[in-house]
């Protein structure tokens, strides 16, 4: 799986918010919030192409006692929201995008 381009993510009053810019504005008009645990994962998204699998390690590899289930389940939500928001590249069998703003919260946000 791969991130949009031309999406920056922005902290703003204690809150990341998923920015389109250029053409994506138009794609994208949803307003879409993070969890600092979901910020983190986004770092390594928009440089590199990822699997759930790979996510979910690099949650484990930062926090303490969050179990291999628990990451990849929340993760999994997490995938799915960026799916519905036009986020992702869309794949084969993907749902159409969704309208309306939307919270991520990636679980266990504890450092």
């Amino acid at each position: 799986m791969r991130l949009k381009d031309g999406l920056v993510l922005r902290k703003v009053a204690d809150q990341y918010i998923i920015v389109p810019t250029g053409k994506r504005v138009k794609e994208i008009p949803n307003m879409v919030y993070m969890s600092s645990s979901a910020a983190f994962l986004w770092d390594y998204m928009k440089e590199n192409p990822f699997t759930v699998e790979e996510l979910a390690d690099k949650i484990l590899e930062r926090y303490e006692g969050v179990t291999r289930e628990t990451a990849l389940e929340d993760i999994g939500q997490f995938i799915e929201t960026l799916k519905r928001n036009n986020i992702l590249e869309r794949e084969p069998g993907d749902p159409e995008p969704m309208g309306g703003s939307v919270r991520v919260v990636v679980k266990n946000d504890a450092r």
